[in-house]
């Protein structure tokens, strides 16, 4: 039977019997002097850390607080006892029959799904999966994905269903987003189920009291950006011509009059990595969180970053491209994304120098990729399990990239979460042989192997590591000092507050 122990517990001379071990899964360092430890097992499991601590979780070794501490002369007993609740809490310190503490709350039980309004959109981005037309959601197709949506309700299965409009550019379909979310609402209801939503858009159309109607239905908003001026440009061409940039400036400029803070989505490819610098500053600038993600081929073959047109079908002829992001190519990457958290480290000090918090704390803000660093997984998305993507057609997916491919089910009336597990377009984005190399990681259940459907395309199982697994490891670190730095200057910050001056020295 194992005890669970809060930081808050008295320290007792009985631990002195206990062993003790480090986890095999932790990330350390130090940030401006200051020890910090993460556990990627664990939930929130980052800590700053005292010298003693330190010193107690480096020489754990399996023997006992005991024979720990007879190595660590000039550590007084009584203190170095009162270091253990927390390592035991975080999991960074192993001992039978003590337990990670786990959090209280029962977690929401949320089903999500990406609904393809339309495949229409004003702008040609050269790597999008979406294959684009005219057509938008008929309907029928809508009344069918509402049955399906009360179904899930009444099944007692969720405490909340997600929709994310999505396309395309759903603000092209706004009069049906708005009808479609009044009546999802009023059909979860009646079961004590809560309907929330997410509008994916471009930031290019705002038709007139949209954003005004989204805040005040609190239904966030994700825009997508690739770069400043220029870069956006080519990277979002608007289709026919034109520039992209100003256009998305003024939706911007609509959402935030508005109250709502778009999150923002940096698609990272060829054609914009080296402007990256440029637009984390112009989003920091702006207070605006954002997220990183690394062009992925979906569509059968594209290599590694590729995002230009034709770049699937070279790889037809070229197999041998379809590797893991290595060489040269590799440290383009890792250089270009380390000069941007460079920007955001920079950034996070400029504020609390002048006695500020950011609007949203990176480390609840921020994201690359699909990785998970404040909780552990052992999927990298909801795919066949929590989530399915549903065609303006009423075909149904694991994965909104591969709504128009062969092997699809139409929409039923049924709960989506019998539709999600029923799912035969592709095998269960399960792993089912773990490699040794991803076991031996102390990120795996950060990274979960990454997108499992690039991974399948590619390798035909998803029990292989992701071709970005390189720039997750030399991302993960990154993020894990920048967040525990954070947490060292809201620290100083608080502690300043209580005196009524924060010295920017300190920052």
């Amino acid at each position: 039977m194992s005890t669970q122990i809060a930081d808050n517990s008295a320290p007792s001379r009985a631990w002195l019997d206990l062993p003790i071990r480090r986890s095999p899964a932790i990330s350390h360092g130090h940030v401006r002097g200051q020890a910090w430890l993460h556990n990627s097992n664990g939930h929130n499991a980052l800590a700053l850390v005292s010298p003693l601590a330190w010193r107690l979780w480096s020489a754990a070794d399996g023997r006992t607080v005991a024979e720990t501490l007879a190595e660590m002369a000039d550590a007084p007993v009584d203190r170095a006892l009162a270091e253990l609740p927390l390592l035991w809490r975080n999991g960074f310190l192993l001992t039978p029959g003590i337990a990670l503490q786990r959090p209280n709350t029962k977690p929401e039980r949320v089903f999500n799904a990406w609904l393809h309004l339309t495949n229409a959109c004003n702008l040609a981005c050269p790597y999008c999966y979406i294959h684009k037309s005219t057509n938008h959601m008929e309907g029928h197709v809508s009344q069918k994905t509402l049955d399906a949506i009360e179904a899930t309700a009444r099944s007692g299965d969720v405490d909340r269903v997600n929709v994310r409009f999505a396309g395309g550019e759903p603000m092209l379909q706004f009069a049906q987003l708005q009808t479609f979310f009044v009546e999802a609402t009023a059909r979860c209801l009646p079961f004590g189920v809560k309907f929330s939503a997410a509008v994916l858009t471009n930031g290019t159309v705002v038709p007139d009291g949209a954003a005004e109607w989204l805040k005040a239905n609190d239904i966030s908003v994700s825009v997508s950006m690739d770069g400043v001026g220029a870069v956006q440009d080519a990277m979002r061409p608007v289709k026919g011509g034109g520039a992209s940039f100003p256009r998305l400036e003024a939706g911007l400029d609509a959402f935030l009059a508005a109250g709502i803070r778009p999150y923002m989505l940096i698609t990272v490819g060829e054609s914009n990595i080296d402007g990256l610098a440029d637009l984390t500053d112009w989003l920091l600038e702006r207070d605006l969180s954002f997220r990183y993600s690394l062009v992925r081929d979906l569509e059968w073959g594209a290599g590694a970053l590729d995002d230009r047109h034709g770049a699937a079908e070279a790889l037809t002829r070229h197999p041998e491209q379809a590797t893991m992001l290595t060489g040269e190519p590799l440290l383009r990457v890792q250089r270009a994304l380390a000069t941007a958290y460079d920007r955001i480290e920079q950034h996070l000090v400029r504020t609390y120098a002048a006695g500020k918090k950011p609007k949203a704390s990176f480390r609840q803000s921020h994201k690359f990729c699909d990785l998970e660093l404040w909780r552990p997984i052992e999927q990298a998305c909801g795919a066949g399990r929590s989530y399915v993507a549903i065609a303006e057609t009423g075909a149904v997916s694991p994965c909104q990239a591969a709504l128009h491919h062969v092997g699809t089910q139409p929409i039923r009336g049924e709960s989506l979460l019998l539709q999600a597990r029923a799912q035969t377009q592709f095998q269960p984005f399960a792993r089912h042989t773990r490699n040794a190399e991803c076991e031996r990681c102390t990120f795996k259940s950060s990274c979960a192997g990454g997108c499992p459907l690039l991974l399948y395309r590619r390798e035909g199982n998803v029990d292989g590591r992701s071709p970005y697994c390189e720039v997750f490891r030399a991302v993960i670190p990154r993020i894990l000092h920048i967040a525990a730095l954070e947490m060292l200057l809201q620290r100083q910050l608080a502690a300043a507050s209580s005196v009524g001056r924060f010295d920017a020295q300190l920052a």
